[in-house]
């Protein structure tokens, strides 16, 4: 039950920090007013063995997707770009609700701390309209050896 709520929780958070996002880059962002900048929503949930990210990008085709990881492994990037056919879009006389958002888009996924990754072996695939991003953890952390520091005997008192 407690985990529950906790994941309640951080779903709230991370919602609300995604709404924030969202509505300062579509204001202050790098693209032109011509140019809609959207975010996917995004799931990362933990596994035994893994981290998995999900991101719903429904009607983007594969080869205008890219995915990185950050060189400290913490940031993940999924970016990429839904395009409308031009034909659809002049053939319009009048709109009633328009709630797909189209042109670029990018979004940040920040990793847990706390959990060491296998960078050589993460996988991405794409189905459905769902990009799923699974991310090894390590199997054995590297964790620094313990040392055992000498203690040798002061032959004087001011050693």
């Amino acid at each position: 039950m407690f985990r529950n709520y906790r994941d309640i929780l951080r779903q709230m958070e991370m919602e609300m920090q995604r709404l924030s996002d969202e509505a300062l880059l579509s204001v202050f962002g790098p693209l032109g007013a011509t140019e809609r900048f959207w975010q996917p929503p995004v799931d990362v949930c933990e596994t035994e063995d893994a981290l998995i990210v999900k991101a719903e990008i429904a009607g983007v085709q594969p080869d205008r997707i890219s995915v990185s990881l950050s060189s400290d492994n913490r940031v993940l990037v999924i970016s990429g770009m839904r395009t409308e056919e031009e034909e659809e879009r002049r053939a319009r006389v009048r709109c009633y609700q328009l709630e797909i958002y189209y042109g670029p888009f990018e979004r940040h996924i920040t990793l847990p701390p706390d959990i060491p990754i296998e960078r050589e072996d993460i996988s991405a695939t794409y189905r459905n309209g769902v990009l799923t991003v699974r991310i090894p953890k390590r199997v054995h952390p590297e964790m620094p050896a313990v040392r055992r520091i000498p203690i040798t005997q002061s032959e004087t008192e001011s050693d």
